[in-house]
């Protein structure tokens, strides 16, 4: 949401990423009129390139070995190979599904 230079604010947070926009939400949870400065997506890094797409590939890589290994359980499954591309499309799917709920979040307490 862009302002006039004219709008006050009570806080004003640099920075988008897990700890500016946790910091936003209690401030808009307390009360206070909150700006949130990010010059790229809110999320950061952690959403967008680091933590959360790192972990949605550790998941794939997980399932597959978990297929690979599952004859040990009493489990019969075969593992035929990994789709690269369909994995990287449920990473952005998970990246992109967080995001909106992010950016939603935050236009709810008006930040």
């Amino acid at each position: 949401m862009a302002n006039d230079a004219s709008t006050v604010f009570d806080l004003v947070i640099l920075g988008g990423g897990s700890g500016g926009y946790a910091a936003a939400l209690r401030g808009a949870q307390l009360g206070l009129d909150v700006a949130l400065i990010e010059k790229d997506k809110v999320g950061g890094t952690c959403l967008h390139r680091g933590c959360i797409p790192t972990k949605a590939l550790l998941h794939a890589g997980e399932i597959a070995d978990q297929a690979r290994e599952s004859e040990q359980f009493g489990v019969k499954a075969t593992f035929e190979g990994i789709d690269v591309p369909a994995v990287h499309k449920y990473k952005d799917e998970v990246v992109s599904g967080l995001y909106k709920g992010l950016q939603g979040l935050i236009a709810s307490r008006k930040v």
